[in-house]
């Protein structure tokens, strides 16, 4: 293999206690190919295998939900009892066998939890109970959170990372963006609590920081944590870059092993002025490129980058550590192989317009870019 062309992206990389064999890795994207009551499937396991066999250095999975009060999406998988983990033993040793390390994203989804069609019926988390649009035309209000019920979450995150570990998983990641519930306490916007987890920063960042240490606590040494963390909420009266700064500064001695930044919430994207923002490339590296700035944990870039020059570029002047990859990778999972041989040309390009792979979520995700069997058949996995 033509690993001269690329020699920073073919470098190894320390995250934590473990070592990524090079610089790119498959960030987390929503593909629902778990079982209905989120259990992992023989087709999760293929599907992350498979991109782990194209070689880039860690795969994190889609947003695994610690409980069923968080979770979102019908077929998103979830891991809260033990009779789960053997499923998901085989997503981790399908990923690990071919050199990968195996990061689980792991999720309580907050106000966005569904089922959606009975929101009213069974009332979701917040931090404060805010109405917000959760889909085009409706406009819904979620319960707030006690304090009971925080630490149900804290331990809900914790008995999920130690799940993760238990099934050959090298580390989670906690997601703390796209306005799910830890990123909901955050936001200054969503979060006007008046007890100890509102108010100043300190306020709005202590579940977050509760759930790192109960995460923490839960796991071996050396087991990653990383931190999937909302930089910016691209609202005037939201989260802002400046406070994950400070958040992320805090963090470098505090359990966290590496970080990847992206800005908005579901809610945000839509706003005047960030209409149409996730298309464009690099739409998200400005504010990567303050927080690696301001810590020494490996910080991963993702959003609009799909081009192995840029990639070099962007690892050469030091502006992040890794470079994420979801919809190139999931339209073609040997994009790296043909990127360091020279045969960029010859990958099947993320170019769907109407975005079949959104449109096909809650049913299991398919990509317009693939071949005919592959959609057939309802997944790109191995060759038959």
């Amino acid at each position: 293999m033509a690993d001269n062309r690329f020699p920073l992206i073919s470098a190894p990389l320390r995250v934590g206690a473990a070592t990524m064999r090079n610089r790119v890795l498959m960030a987390p994207m929503s593909v629902g190919y778990a079982a209905a009551d989120g259990r992992a499937t023989a087709a999760m396991a293929e599907h992350y295998g498979r991109r782990a066999q194209g070689g880039v250095g860690m795969v994190i999975t889609e947003n695994v939900a610690v409980n069923l009060a968080g979770r979102q999406m019908p077929r998103q998988p979830m891991l809260a009892e033990p009779g789960a983990v053997a499923g998901f033993a085989d997503v981790a040793g399908e990923i690990r066998r071919h050199g990968a390390l195996a990061v689980m994203q792991i999720v309580h989804a907050g106000r966005y939890a569904g089922p959606w069609d009975v929101y009213e019926q069974a009332p979701r988390l917040a931090p404060s109970a805010i109405a917000f649009p959760l889909l085009p035309g409706r406009v819904v209000t979620p319960s707030e959170i006690t304090q009971d019920g925080i630490a149900a979450c804290v331990a809900a995150f914790a008995n999920t990372a130690a799940l993760a570990q238990e099934a050959g998983f090298d580390g989670v990641e906690l997601h703390a963006a796209q306005g799910f519930l830890i990123s909901n306490f955050l936001s200054p916007r969503m979060n006007r609590r008046a007890d100890a987890y509102g108010g100043d920063f300190a306020g709005r960042t202590r579940l977050l920081r509760e759930v790192l240490a109960a995460v923490r606590a839960a796991v071996r040494p050396g087991f990653i944590v990383g931190l999937h963390l909302m930089s910016d909420e691209l609202a005037p009266d939201g989260w802002q870059l400046a406070e994950s700064v400070r958040l992320v500064g805090q963090l470098d001695n505090a359990g966290i092993d590496f970080v990847m930044p992206v800005v908005c919430t579901f809610e945000t994207m839509r706003m005047p002025g960030n209409d149409g923002l996730m298309g464009r490339p690099l739409f998200q590296h400005a504010q990567v490129r303050a927080i690696k700035a301001a810590t020494r944990l490996p910080v991963f870039t993702n959003g609009g980058i799909a081009d192995p020059e840029l990639i070099e570029k962007i690892l050469e002047v030091g502006e992040a550590d890794a470079v994420g990859l979801a919809r190139p990778l999931f339209a073609d999972p040997d994009w790296l192989d043909k990127a360091r041989r020279g045969t960029i040309d010859t990958v099947r390009a993320c170019a769907c317009e109407t975005q079949l792979c959104l449109r096909t979520q809650l049913t299991g995700s398919l990509c317009q870019a693939w071949p005919e069997a592959a959609r057939t058949r309802g997944f790109l996995g191995y060759a038959a």
